[in-house]
């Protein structure tokens, strides 16, 4: 099941470092074209203005999150990625 935010399904997006490789999680919501994500990451140890980052993959809802998650394996943040299976 989707996690929802006032009735709006998040939608996630992934940036990384480009020297560590090391990934991050964005939080955000679908507009009718693309998506937005925040300045922060979930875990808050990235911001999107930092230089060295580049964007992986964006727009992706929370089952597609997990399994590229799931993919990129041990380079994601792992507060990040326990956001992903978090109960509200």
């Amino acid at each position: 099941m989707a996690i929802q935010r006032n009735n709006e399904e998040v939608a996630y997006s992934f940036f990384k470092y480009n020297d560590t490789e090391e990934t991050h999680i964005f939080t955000g919501h679908f507009t009718p074209e693309t998506c937005t994500a925040k300045a922060v990451s979930i875990c808050e140890k990235l911001n999107r203005k930092e230089e060295n980052i580049s964007q992986i993959k964006a727009c992706l809802n929370e089952d597609q999150a997990r399994a590229k998650a799931a993919e990129l394996g041990r380079s994601v943040c792992g507060t990040c990625v326990s956001h992903l299976y978090t109960t509200y």
